[in-house]
């Protein structure tokens, strides 16, 4: 009887936490243009670009003075 409980909440806690967002951001920048990344931009205070994870699996940058907003994306 212990099994079935056990593999009923198994299942239910993968569901749950395959529910979870994927933390994805958009960046604008000041001409308009926007990105999508995966997780949030960093910003490379050494070099004053953000750094991002693109959808095809890509690093890209931007230079931070080109950057209007950062905002997170709703799931």
């Amino acid at each position: 009887m212990l099994i079935p409980r056990l593999f009923i909440f198994f299942i239910l806690v993968c569901l749950i936490s395959s529910c979870q967002s994927t933390g994805s951001y958009k960046i604008t920048l000041k001409d308009g243009r926007e990105y999508l990344c995966k997780g949030s931009p960093d910003f490379v205070g050494k070099t004053g670009y953000y750094r991002y994870r693109t959808f095809q699996d890509r690093d890209a940058m931007l230079r931070a003075d080109e950057v209007l907003m950062i905002e997170e994306q709703g799931s």
